[in-house]
């Protein structure tokens, strides 16, 4: 019976522990949020069926409610977010997404904002999500979500942040057919001025 306690005692310990690392470095994250980031990012799409992956590659523009992905491989294809639009321009045709109150890709436009400022509580409740933090060479937070059958989303995404800077430079998702994108941001200006412009 002692022992049985002490084990209990001993995961209520290491399970508090890790609760506290994990709310602290969720509360240094936002502390730390950049006002603007210029970055260049590489994508890296894998679908069922391929043996390679579909490698795309170009700048990363953001502002607090502003974001930007412009690319040079396949150039010409961009994705602007401001508070009030998601639009997206690939192989020469440009969509106007529906950004409504309870659509796909309103949570994702909020998700994409809320990586680049830090803020994972808020991709975990947004994508409804479990979330869960290891330290593996950097902060590194998981969310999970069980997808109902025919329900979109993203089962899984993985965010990963410097340490020192605090700075998104990984994000993994993956989507309910199995198919994902890792995307790997380098070479981060917090201090280059941005146009806003680029974002009308």
């Amino acid at each position: 019976m002692m022992k049985k306690f002490i084990l209990w005692v001993a995961f209520f310990v290491v399970a508090t522990s890790a609760a506290l690392a994990n709310d602290k470095v969720i509360a240094e994250l936002k502390a730390n949020a950049p006002e603007q980031v210029t970055c260049q990012f590489e994508q890296q799409k894998f679908l069922k069926g391929m043996a390679k992956p579909v490698i795309s590659k170009g700048t990363l523009l953001y502002q607090p409610q502003n974001f930007g992905m412009f690319y040079n491989q396949p150039e010409g294809d961009y994705l602007q977010i401001t508070p009030d639009s998601f639009v997206m321009k690939t192989r020469g045709k440009v969509r106007n997404h529906n950004i409504k109150e309870g659509s796909p890709m309103l949570t994702l436009k909020n998700t994409l904002v809320m990586c680049m400022a830090g803020d994972v509580q808020g991709v975990a409740n947004e994508n409804e999500a479990k979330l869960t933090y290891a330290n593996n060479g950097g902060h590194e937070f998981t969310l999970t979500k069980d997808l109902k059958k025919g329900e979109k989303g993203y089962s899984k995404i993985v965010l990963v942040y410097d340490p020192k800077t605090y700075l998104l430079t990984s994000m993994t998702m993956v989507e309910a057919n199995g198919n994902y994108s890792i995307y790997t941001l380098t070479q981060h200006d917090t201090k280059q001025k941005i146009d806003f412009n680029l974002f009308k």
